[in-house]
């Protein structure tokens, strides 16, 4: 599906009539072959890059061609395509922001974002009046909505430490992989869109002036902290859960140290009492009280290696 929108009063509205020529932006959002036939027609966009853009596991990067420079990054999604909305889970798709000379068009495979939110959640709303506007907007609502998705992962993992502290570490487990492998994704993802940011100085079509170029260089240590942020809290996950292997580790070796220690203690009068029921002469044979005798040194020898154990803190 193609959208297109224009720019009037600094503000992005449907345009009305379907002509592009008249847009400012063209947000093709899973297009059709037909589509993309369009598309390369009108502004000679590559079909291999239009392509690569539609390709969930595509890499950030920037293309400088002749008629257009384009910038893939990755972005989050809010809700994925079952409509879950779980924080610890993550998926990220690709963004191809193409620019020509008066155009800025977007591709992409799902609706991440729609016009109204590119200027929404500022104090500030920005004037949308070019396609470099438009274009450092994109920009900065992509690095906004992977923000919101790292912003809890602080307390996530602080409760995933007091878990580890308490009897429900048995139920951190998966918690804790689950939100590792989210970091993981963010951190590759934010550090892909970093260098593919940084290289946007040399573009041929974007023409940013000083204040420009100053708001191009905020978003781009935006994209720096929060790379920065990701791979702190990655380190803080692989400890935690380096620590939570240890503990179970422990708990398997203090499992096996006690059923260990029980065989043991089990194992004496299964001893005694074997060699008492030898078809051989033995101590006791003609006592009435054989039987009792025999018990009373199993309980004795039981009692003996259980106090030997208790005074070793094995027990």
């Amino acid at each position: 599906m193609i959208r297109l929108y224009r720019a009037e009063g600094g503000e992005l509205h449907i345009l009305d009539a379907p002509r592009l020529k008249d847009a400012l932006w063209i947000d093709a959002v899973a297009p059709t072959p037909e589509e993309v036939e369009m598309l390369h027609k009108e502004f000679d966009l590559d079909l291999q890059d239009v392509a690569d853009c539609l390709d969930p596991n595509e890499r950030s990067r920037v293309e400088i061609e002749e008629g257009y420079d384009l910038l893939v990054l990755r972005t989050v999604l809010m809700e994925d395509r079952n409509g879950d909305q779980s924080p610890l889970r993550i998926q990220m798709m690709p963004i191809g922001i193409f620019v020509t000379s008066g155009k800025a068009i977007t591709v992409r495979i799902v609706s991440s974002f729609t016009y109204q939110e590119l200027s929404s959640e500022l104090r500030r709303r920005p004037r949308i009046d070019s396609k470099e506007d438009l274009f450092l907007s994109i920009i900065r609502r992509v690095n906004k909505d992977v923000e919101r998705r790292i912003r809890p992962m602080e307390r996530m993992i602080a409760s995933i430490q007091e878990m580890l502290s308490t009897a429900k570490r048995g139920e951190t487990g998966a918690v804790a992989f689950t939100l590792s492998n989210s970091l993981i994704l963010l951190n590759t993802a934010l550090l892909s869109n970093l260098n593919a940011v940084s290289m946007l100085p040399r573009a041929k079509h974007l023409h940013l002036t000083k204040e420009k170029l100053d708001l191009f260089e905020d978003l781009e240590n935006d994209v720096a902290q929060m790379y920065d942020m990701t791979t702190i809290y990655r380190e803080i996950m692989s400890n935690i859960i380096n620590a939570y292997e240890s503990s179970i580790a422990n708990s398997l070796s203090t499992v096996m140290k006690t059923l260990t220690t029980i065989s043991l203690i089990l194992i004496l009068p299964m001893l005694i009492a074997s060699w008492f029921s030898m078809n051989v002469g033995l101590p006791f044979e003609d006592s009435p009280h054989a039987f009792l005798i025999v018990v009373g040194i199993s309980a004795i020898a039981v009692a003996a290696l259980w106090l030997m154990f208790r005074r070793k803190h094995i027990l």
